[in-house]
């Protein structure tokens, strides 16, 4: 039954789309047909979802055909920037991930994709404009910490997710040289603080293991 409803909304407008293009209702906006059948495709998948709230996975090839259609309207009528469009497309795939959790707060690993791929549209956003390449690599680094501190909030019931406070801190402080001293000093303390914390949770695991022997 509902498949059905789908179905014969989405024929409808179809044929509402090919009459609007015979008037002329477009006016000068330039709307190719694939552009109309990967938003369409998309808002098929959302109406999914909304009529049935388990099926969440349908957001994303929803937000991403979405995204899609975007990118072909924009290369056709040239609203904003490519560098701009490109942005806004990663943020259409990272954005249903963000939903996911909203949805259901036990996918708290949705956080990660969600997060990862805004800071990546984040990104490329500004890389169009005159900001430098150290700052944009700090605002990364800072990004990134921020999911996996945000991660550690809302999993901090969980004792196994410790981890993505040490991750959270160790990207801040890279973000921080980055921003102070510049890239080539960061590549060189970065592993170096890596190799440390290694060291610091093998000397966790090992240490109490060598007290405990007579």
């Amino acid at each position: 039954m509902r498949g059905r409803l789908i179905w014969g909304v989405a024929l409808i407008a179809m044929g509402a789309f090919f009459l609007g293009q015979q008037f002329g209702l477009f006016g000068e906006l330039q709307l190719p047909f694939w552009a109309f059948a990967f938003g369409l495709l998309g808002l098929i998948f959302l109406f999914t979802f909304l009529t049935d709230r388990q099926q969440w996975w349908a957001l994303i090839p929803g937000c991403i055909l979405l995204g899609v259609a975007l990118l072909i309207v924009n290369d056709q009528n040239e609203f904003i920037t490519g560098t701009q469009a490109g942005a806004l497309f990663l943020f259409s795939i990272g954005l249903p991930f963000l939903l996911i959790y909203l949805v259901d707060r036990r996918m708290w690993w949705a956080l990660i994709p969600g997060g990862v791929l805004s800071v990546l549209a984040l990104i490329t956003f500004v890389s169009g404009g005159d900001v430098s390449g150290q700052v944009i690599a700090a605002i990364m680094l800072f990004g990134l910490a921020a999911v996996f501190a945000v991660l550690r909030f809302v999993t901090r019931s969980n004792p196994y997710m410790g981890w993505a406070t040490w991750v959270a801190i160790i990207l801040a402080v890279i973000g921080a040289l980055v921003l102070i001293t510049g890239p080539q000093a960061a590549a060189l303390v970065g592993p170096a603080m890596l190799i440390g914390l290694g060291l610091i949770l093998l000397a966790r695991v090992y240490w109490p293991r060598l007290r405990s022997r007579p």
